[in-house]
């Protein structure tokens, strides 16, 4: 048996030659032993999604055919992806059935200001500390006033001072009030909205976040520690991603891929695992190959 550590693809051969495919079937016997039943009540639960673009064979243009979600929590202090799931959509009823998918409630939550997920996180995660994103937030403005130097050329010069000013603006407040004092008085109707509505969050949150010198690691302010997790994913995905169509047969090579990015990845270990699981079964899969398909040929991740 070998498994890429890339993809997380299982691969049996014999006499050196490819037998086939075991990802659906023996999958699930390895996840099993690291599989998460709770979410994490300790720290911080991180989310975030994956868009994955695909083009025809044909050509044309591109579109999103699904996303991966992704959920980072923290164990002992260290960082682990605690779940991955492939959706073919955004949408709050999506992300409620990812959250609804593990039992107990994180004290807090930090995610992007999606209007699904936030939606999501608040029905099923009531009581938890909902947390916007910093990075972003500061992102979301700083696109907000590129575009404005487009929209309004006679005002680019006090918008590019502005967009100059952002880093410093998200340090903490004693930055930030003045920041948006001045963006006030550049008299843009749309910088004011966003300011008045989404600005009011943000300075909301500095007065939330305490301290640097007393903030743990497990209470970060923006997303930004699952890109170690993500980025290889992301990677190891995108060039195969026209080729995931089923739903539940890219959700198990996702428990592959979770086990490498969590370092449970072991070959040996998946054999031991599978060995017993096998024996259980005398000696034989209790599933067949191939099972999971999609219906009606219309396929589940589009």
């Amino acid at each position: 048996m070998r498994a890429d550590p890339q993809t997380g693809e299982v691969r049996w051969t014999r006499h050196g030659s490819l037998v086939m495919d075991w990802v659906e079937v023996f999958a699930p016997v390895v996840f099993e032993p690291h599989r998460q039943s709770d979410w994490p009540t300790t720290g911080s639960l991180l989310l975030d999604d994956i868009p994955f673009r695909v083009t025809r064979p044909s050509g044309g243009t591109s579109r999103i055919a699904f996303r991966v979600y992704c959920a980072m929590g923290y164990e002992n202090g260290r960082p682990r992806m605690w779940q991955m799931q492939a959706f073919p959509s955004k949408t709050r009823a999506d992300w409620e059935i990812f959250l609804r998918g593990l039992g107990a409630a994180p004290q807090r939550v930090v995610c992007d200001n999606d209007l699904g997920m936030t939606a999501a996180v608040r029905a099923v995660f009531p009581q938890a500390d909902l947390y916007f994103c910093e990075w972003h937030l500061k992102h979301a403005l700083d696109r907000l006033l590129k575009k404005l130097c487009g929209d309004d050329p006679d005002r680019r010069a006090e918008y590019d001072l502005l967009r100059g000013r952002l880093d410093a603006a998200f340090t903490g407040v004693s930055f930030w009030r003045p920041f948006v004092a001045d963006a006030h008085a550049v008299d843009s109707r749309r910088l004011s909205d966003w300011l008045t509505t989404t600005g009011a969050v943000v300075e909301a949150q500095f007065a939330r976040r305490g301290l640097s010198t007393s903030r743990s690691l497990d209470t970060p302010l923006s997303t930004s520690p699952m890109d170690a997790f993500v980025t290889p994913i992301r990677d190891a995905i995108r060039p195969r991603a026209y080729a995931l169509k089923n739903r539940e047969r890219t959700n198990r090579m996702l428990m592959l891929m979770q086990l490498h990015a969590n370092r449970q990845d072991d070959e040996r270990t998946y054999a031991k695992h599978i060995r017993q699981w096998l024996e259980v079964n005398r000696g034989r899969p209790s599933v067949p190959r191939r099972a999971i398909v999609d219906i009606g040929g219309s396929a589940s991740l589009r």
